[in-house]
């Protein structure tokens, strides 16, 4: 597998030659772009040519782009029943996909799931919209060459992993998949389980530790999830993406290739 890291230990900087150079030189093959980046835009023609050259130049992979759509527009949301707001959404969604298709296709990874809990009165109502507009931009997103994947959260709707299992099944799309953040399950419940759960659907991985109680983005192994069993569960899904780190420390980068060494001699 290759070996992967998210530019999040970043995000507060903008998004660099300099600070893509300190990937490569840390020995990571594929990137996921995070857009927390305070330069990060989806519609900027000079912002895109610059991400194109310097992956080029570094003959570094682009394995994915985190969105956080919501957090930049608070309107932004799928499940949305008012048809202007819903149409706003897309439209945010598909420039998204533009950027992914420009950088040669790539999955785009999004943890923006706001479906009520199933009993709430709105629940059914708002996770149907959410399918039907998923399945929208998924549409518009395969003709491009881009996958799309729904990240675990560590609460809400998409706490669980059946749940999400349910949202594959409904949208029903070859492109879109799941992506199972180990830090944010270690909240709520075992991480190996989950990924037996999502099983074929899961196209990429955002691995790190914590101590079951905040989102600590620690190292593998500096935490209290058992990684012997989540490298058992991803040999067993038979798993072939990357092998997509989210720490949140730059100082965790020179150590990357050694703990991926590690990780891997536990299969």
């Amino acid at each position: 597998m290759k070996l992967g890291a998210s530019t999040i230990p970043y995000s507060e900087q903008a998004l660099t030659a300099a600070v893509l150079e300190s990937f490569a030189d840390a020995g990571v093959e594929s990137l996921e772009l995070s857009d927390f980046h305070p330069n990060f835009v989806f519609d900027d023609a000079s912002f895109t040519s610059f991400l194109q050259r310097s992956l080029r130049n570094l003959g570094v992979h682009l394995n994915s782009i985190h969105i956080h759509l919501k957090h930049r527009e608070d309107a932004c949301d799928l499940a949305t029943l008012d048809r202007q707001q819903r149409d706003r959404t897309l439209v945010d969604h598909c420039r998204a996909v533009d950027l992914a298709e420009a950088l040669g296709g790539c999955i785009l990874v999004s943890h923006d799931i706001i479906i009520p809990e199933p009993e709430d009165y709105d629940g059914p109502t708002k996770r149907t919209a959410f399918v039907e507009n998923l399945a929208v931009v998924a549409e518009y997103a395969r003709a491009m060459g881009v996958r799309l994947a729904l990240e675990n959260t560590g609460n809400g709707y998409a706490r669980e992993p059946e749940r999400l299992v349910g949202l594959m099944e409904d949208v029903d799309a070859p492109n879109v998949g799941v992506v199972i953040d180990t830090g944010h399950r270690n909240i709520n419940g075992d991480p190996a389980a989950a990924l037996r759960v999502i099983g074929k659907h899961l196209i990429t991985m955002h691995l790190h530790d914590n101590h079951g109680a905040t989102d600590e983005h620690l190292l593998p192994g500096r935490g209290t999830i058992c990684w012997d069993e989540i490298m058992r569960s991803l040999s067993d899904i038979e798993y072939a993406g990357v092998l997509m780190y989210e720490v949140g420390r730059p100082e965790d980068l020179p150590s990357l290739v050694e703990n991926a060494a590690w990780l891997q001699g536990l299969r």
